[in-house]
């Protein structure tokens, strides 16, 4: 995708006020660069400033205002219990650690509704829908989120519990642009891991990103499409970098060399299963002492060479699944690097 002689320009007189605002409140960089681009209406997310988020707020919003973005604020910081989004609010002078909404737009009306409607979408399902329209996400994973709603109470619907699964049941392949289950670009969950219009926004980004920051391009890139994940939850999955061999897309098996557990829910959530933490880092342990994981419908099954030396019978076939993407950019398919 080819960036124009007007986006080029944009980019050159953004990208670093972006990345500050990045490392001041953690909100993705690819996502201010898409609003600011006018790629988006508008990015709204829910992040962690500290128990004096007014030290860095003003700060924000200058460098907001540098690039023709207005920033809302939500009213309220949440403590966030939970994948599901289940919060408390408390008021932003409680010194307790809590998260913020921050909305940014060039239209001040879409930043205000950005926070507004985040903060109601956790209330009301309905609002899922309303606050992904004025994201921009497209409308076949619009009509997919209504879907995670769950609103029927469907116990194989994961819903917004586990959204990357429900992603992979409705998918028979999986692009690497789509990989939800490493490092996402997407601020949506995709209908499905092939969707095409999810592709095209994630290619956008990276026609950027090759433009503006090639190093990082490169960065992201081989962090889509080298590790396979073994995957519990967002916060929680373990990357093996090595010989995939796939069964099903969810299955599958891995000669690996190296791993690196992202187990974070421990500090994302500020209430979680400690024994599942607990589980998931001794698998995260035994890894380190095998070579070789075997994934199942039933079990996960660790091997040092031929012998086995970990086995754990699953509770649901989707937890965790084994993936990585089938559908991967020419160069890696020819076996070029970048």
């Amino acid at each position: 995708m080819v960036l124009s002689n007007l986006e080029k320009k944009i980019l050159e007189q953004s990208y670093s006020i972006i990345q500050q605002i990045n490392r001041l409140s953690s909100l993705a960089d690819s996502e201010l660069m898409m609003t600011v681009l006018d790629y988006k209406p508008a990015t709204a997310d829910i992040i962690s400033l500290g128990s004096k988020p007014e030290q860095n707020m003003e700060k924000i919003r200058n460098y907001a205002q540098q690039i023709g973005l207005h920033l809302a604020v939500s009213n309220y910081k949440y403590i966030v219990n939970s994948p599901r989004g289940i919060f408390r609010e408390i008021p932003l002078d409680n010194p307790r650690l809590g998260k913020i909404i921050l909305a940014f737009s060039k239209s001040k009306d879409k930043a205000k509704k950005g926070t507004d409607y985040y903060h109601k979408k956790m209330l009301n399902s309905r609002y899922g829908y309303k606050f992904g329209k004025l994201m921009g996400y497209p409308e076949c994973c619009l009509r997919f989120g209504n879907y995670l709603n769950n609103d029927n109470n469907d116990s194989n619907n994961f819903g917004f519990k586990n959204p990357a699964v429900e992603s992979l049941k409705n998918s028979k392949h999986f692009a690497w642009q789509l990989n939800v289950f490493t490092i996402s670009l997407l601020s949506h969950y995709p209908c499905s891991l092939t969707c095409k219009k999810s592709i095209k926004y994630v290619d956008k980004i990276f026609s950027c990103f090759d433009y503006i920051d090639k190093e990082r391009s490169l960065f992201l890139k081989n962090y889509l499409t080298e590790p396979a994940s073994l995957y519990w939850t967002c916060a929680d999955r373990i990357l093996l970098y090595g010989d995939f061999q796939q069964h099903t897309l969810g299955t599958g098996e891995i000669k690996y060399s190296k791993i690196e557990p992202i187990i974070t829910s421990n500090t994302y959530y500020q209430e979680v299963d400690k024994k599942n933490i607990s589980q998931w880092q001794n698998i995260a342990k035994v890894l380190q002492q095998g070579n070789k994981l075997i994934v199942t419908d039933d079990l996960c099954s660790i091997y040092l060479n031929k012998e086995k030396i970990f086995e754990i019978k699953k509770n649901n076939k989707y937890i965790p699944v084994l993936v990585k993407p089938d559908i991967l950019p020419r160069y890696k398919k020819s076996g070029n690097t970048l």
